[in-house]
């Protein structure tokens, strides 16, 4: 089932936004650690990732609970590893 863009709710329209951009970030900041441009790109990129996954947690809440219920799980995991990546 297909929904039009007007018929999205605004916070919809803004996660989704949010979750776009903050996506393109971690490509540019996996770039940037990969081609050795700045080394301590993964200690900005990790974090970006749990929020990704909180994004698309949120999007999937109505449709699949499941799916939101695991993307949950990795975001919480994920904030964890790069606390522990940070910190240590």
């Amino acid at each position: 089932m297909r929904t039009k863009w007007k018929e999205i709710p605004i916070t919809q329209k803004i996660i989704m936004l949010l979750s776009i951009s903050v996506s393109t970030l971690v490509v540019v900041f996996a770039a940037l650690q990969l081609l050795n441009v700045w080394n301590r790109a993964v200690n900005v990129c990790v974090p970006l990732l749990g929020v990704v996954n909180s994004c698309q947690a949120y999007l999937q809440w109505k449709t699949s609970r499941k799916t939101a219920y695991f993307c949950i799980v990795t975001a919480i995991i994920i904030f964890i590893c790069s606390f522990v990546i940070f910190f240590i």
